[in-house]
C-alpha cells in the first residue's frame, strides 16, 4: 500500500477541523441550549470575557424563540455577574436592570435582591449613570432605618445594617466618579427628573458625611444636588439652602476652606433675602461664616461678624437676655452638662415628669411608655406655664412640620438610671449604649427626634428648621459633628437636642464654643458674667471659660468612673449610644 505524503495529512486535519469547527458555531451560534452550554463552561473556566458573548447569544436566541424576559431573568443575572467580572460595566448594568424590573425579582429574598441591586448600582457609578445608582442606594437608606443613623456596626447582621453596609461599599466609586465641587454634565433629563436626583444625591451624601472616610463622596454627591438646585430652583431657594448647612462642614473638614466660604456666603445671602436682615435666625450662617474666617486666620473679619451677630441678638431679645440667678443650686438645673466627662449620680431623678402627649407633642409610642414623658422644666424667671420644656418642644416641632411637610414625633425623652442600666447590663458589651449617669435622657430634658419612622437625619428639613430655630425655642445639639463626648468613630447624632432654656441656647448661639456644648454648659456662669460685663473673648483670643469647665468632671463617683471605664473599653464599636430601633443613649 503506497502511503499519502505527510502533508497531505495535515491538509486533511485541518479541513476536517475546520469542517467541525463550522459546525460547532454554527451548532452555538443557532441552538441556544448550546450556547448555555459554552457559556457555563467558560463562565466556570474563568473565562468571563468569552462568556458573556455566549451569555447574550442565548438570551437573543431566547427571545427568538418566544421565551419571555419574565423567564430569562435569572440567566441575565448570570450574564449580568460575568459581564461585570469582565468589566463591561455598561452591559452589566443594562442586564441588572432588565432582570430586576421583572415580575421574577419580586419573588428574591430580600437580602438576595439587595445584593442584585448593590451590584447594579455599582455598575452603573463606574458607567457615571449616578442618577440611576443614587436612586437605587436612596431606597437602600430607607430601608434601613435607623441603621442609616448609626452606620453599620460590627457584629450587627440586622438586614437594616446589611443596607448600611452595602451603601458604605460604594464610597469608593462615588469618591473616583465625581469631583467634590460638582458634576453638571453627568445629569440631563428634564426638572422633574433632575429634582428627584437631587434628592437623592442629598440623602446619599448626608449619609457619607457621617464618617471621615467618606467626606471625598459626600463632596461630590452634596456638590452634584447642589449644583442642579442652582440650576433648577435659582440660588436663593429653601431646598438649594440646606445644602449649606451639610456640604459647608464637609468643605471645613477636609480643609476646603475656601469652598465653604463662598458656600456660606450664599447660603447667608440667600437667608437675608428670605427672612430679613436683621432676623436672629442668620446667626446659624454667621457662626458658620465666622469660624471659617478664624480657620483661615482672618480673625478680624471673624471677630467683626461675631459683633454683627451680637447686635441682631442684642435687637431681637434685648440687653436682659444673659440675665441669670447665679445662686441656684446648679445640680438640678435645666443647663447642666452631662456626658462622659460630666456624669449624674444614680440619685439623680427629675421629680416634674410629665406626659409628652399631655402637652400636644407627637409621640411615637404608647403615652405610657417611661421614654413618652418629659420634664416640666421652666426657664429661671419665666413664667411656668408657658416658657417650659414641653411647651416649646411642641411649639418647635409644630413650627418645623409645618415649614418642612415631614411626620416629626418624640422617639425618646426621659430614661431613668435604673433603666439606662439594666440595659447597659444586657447590651452594653456591644458597644451600642452608653452606662447609666452619662446620658442627658436621665434629666428628662433630653428629645431623640423621629422623622417619618425612624431617627431624624442631617439631610431632612426638619434638621435645617430645628438648627435654624432650636435656640429660639431652648434647644441645643447635643452630639454636633466633631464632639468627643462618645467613645467610637462617629458620634454625631442630628436626631439628639437637648433643652437648656432659652436664653443658655441664645447665649450658646451667639457666643459658645463650637461643638462643645456640655462644655460651655460646664462653664455657663463664667459665659453669663463675660457676657454681662461685655468681655467676651473676642476671636482668635483664649476661651478663659474653657481653661476650668474640666475640673467639673472630676465630681464623678466610684460606681460612675467604673461604669466610665468599661464603657471606653468598648470604644471600638462605631456608635455606642443606639442600639435596636432608635437611640439610646
Amino acid at each position: 500500500m503506497k502511503l499519502r505524503p505527510p502533508p497531505m495529512f495535515a491538509c486533511a486535519f485541518l479541513a476536517l477541523a475546520a469542517i467541525y469547527a463550522a459546525g460547532f458555531y454554527a451548532t452555538v451560534w443557532t441552538d441556544p441550549d448550546a450556547a448555555e452550554s459554552r457559556f457555563d463552561a467558560l463562565r466556570k473556566g474563568g473565562y468571563p470575557g468569552l462568556a458573556v458573548g455566549y451569555g447574550q447569544r442565548v438570551i437573543n436566541l431566547r427571545r427568538e424563540g418566544g421565551v419571555s424576559d419574565e423567564a430569562l431573568a435569572p440567566f441575565k443575572v448570570k450574564v449580568a455577574s460575568s459581564a461585570f467580572q469582565a468589566r463591561r460595566y455598561g452591559q452589566s448594568a443594562a442586564l441588572y436592570e432588565e432582570a430586576l424590573a421583572a415580575p421574577w425579582a419580586e419573588n428574591l429574598g430580600t437580602i438576595e435582591k439587595a445584593i442584585l441591586e448593590d451590584r447594579m448600582a455599582r455598575s452603573q457609578i463606574i458607567v457615571r449613570d449616578i442618577s440611576k445608582a443614587v436612586s437605587t442606594y436612596s431606597a437602600f437608606i430607607e430601608l434601613s432605618g435607623d441603621a442609616a443613623s448609626r452606620g453599620s456596626e460590627d457584629g450587627d447582621h440586622s438586614v437594616e445594617s446589611l443596607y448600611a453596609k452595602l451603601i458604605s461599599g460604594s464610597e469608593t466609586l462615588f469618591t473616583e466618579a465625581l469631583k467634590p465641587t460638582g458634576n453638571p454634565e453627568l445629569f440631563t433629563g428634564g426638572r422633574e427628573a433632575k429634582l428627584t436626583a437631587a434628592d437623592d444625591l442629598v440623602k446619599v451624601g448626608a449619609f457619607f458625611a457621617m464618617n471621615e472616610k467618606g467626606l471625598y463622596a459626600s463632596a461630590g454627591l452634596l456638590s452634584s444636588a447642589l449644583t442642579i438646585r442652582r440650576e433648577v430652583l435659582g440660588d436663593d431657594h429653601q431646598d438649594t439652602v440646606q445644602i449649606a448647612l451639610m456640604l459647608g462642614p464637609v468643605y471645613q473638614r477636609m480643609n476646603r476652606l475656601d469652598d465653604a466660604e463662598r458656600l456660606y456666603l450664599d447660603a447667608f445671602h440667600a437667608q437675608e433675602k428670605a427672612k430679613g436682615a436683621n432676623s436672629p435666625e442668620l446667626s446659624l450662617y454667621i457662626k458658620l461664616l465666622a469660624e471659617v474666617y478664624e480657620e483661615q486666620g482672618r480673625a478680624t473679619e471673624a471677630q467683626a461678624l461675631n459683633e454683627h451677630m451680637r447686635a441682631l441678638f442684642r435687637d431681637a431679645f434685648g440687653s436682659q437676655r444673659y440675665a441669670a440667678n447665679r445662686v441656684r443650686d446648679r445640680r438640678l438645673d435645666i443647663d447642666r452638662p452631662v456626658s462622659m466627662q460630666f456624669p449624674l449620680s444614680a440619685s439623680y431623678a427629675p421629680t416634674d415628669l410629665i406626659r409628652a402627649v399631655s402637652y400636644s407633642i407627637p409621640i411615637s409610642k404608647s403615652p405610657d411608655v417611661e421614654e413618652m414623658t418629659v420634664r416640666l422644666a421652666a426657664d429661671p424667671d419665666e413664667d411656668p406655664r408657658e416658657s417650659n420644656m414641653p411647651v416649646r418642644l411642641a411649639q418647635l416641632i409644630s413650627l418645623c412640620r409645618a415649614d418642612s411637610g415631614e411626620r416629626i414625633s418624640l422617639r425618646s425623652g426621659y430614661r431613668a438610671y435604673a433603666t439606662q442600666k439594666e440595659l447597659y447590663a444586657r447590651i452594653g458589651k456591644l458597644g451600642t449604649v452608653t452606662p447609666p449617669g452619662v446620658s442627658e435622657h436621665q434629666t428628662g430634658l433630653a428629645a431623640d427626634i423621629d422623622v417619618g419612622g425612624r431617627l431624624m437625619r442631617q439631610s431632612d428639613k426638619t434638621y435645617q428648621c430645628f438648627e435654624e430655630n432650636g435656640f429660639r425655642y431652648g434647644f441645643i445639639l447635643s452630639y454636633p459633628p466633631g464632639n468627643n463626648y462618645l467613645p467610637g468613630e462617629d458620634t454625631y447624632e442630628p436626631w439628639h437636642w437637648r433643652y437648656v432654656g432659652i436664653r443658655t441656647a441664645q447665649l450658646y448661639r451667639e457666643a459658645g464654643p463650637s461643638n462643645k456644648p456640655q462644655e460651655f454648659l460646664a462653664a455657663l456662669p463664667c459665659y453669663q458674667q463675660q457676657a454681662i460685663s461685655g468681655g467676651l473673648a473676642p476671636v482668635g483670643e483664649k476661651d478663659v471659660c474653657l481653661e476650668g469647665a474640666a475640673i467639673v468632671a472630676a465630681a464623678a463617683t466610684g460606681e460612675q468612673q467604673d461604669n466610665i471605664r468599661a464603657h471606653e473599653e468598648n470604644a471600638a464599636a462605631r456608635k455606642l449610644n443606639n442600639v435596636g430601633q432608635g437611640g439610646q443613649h
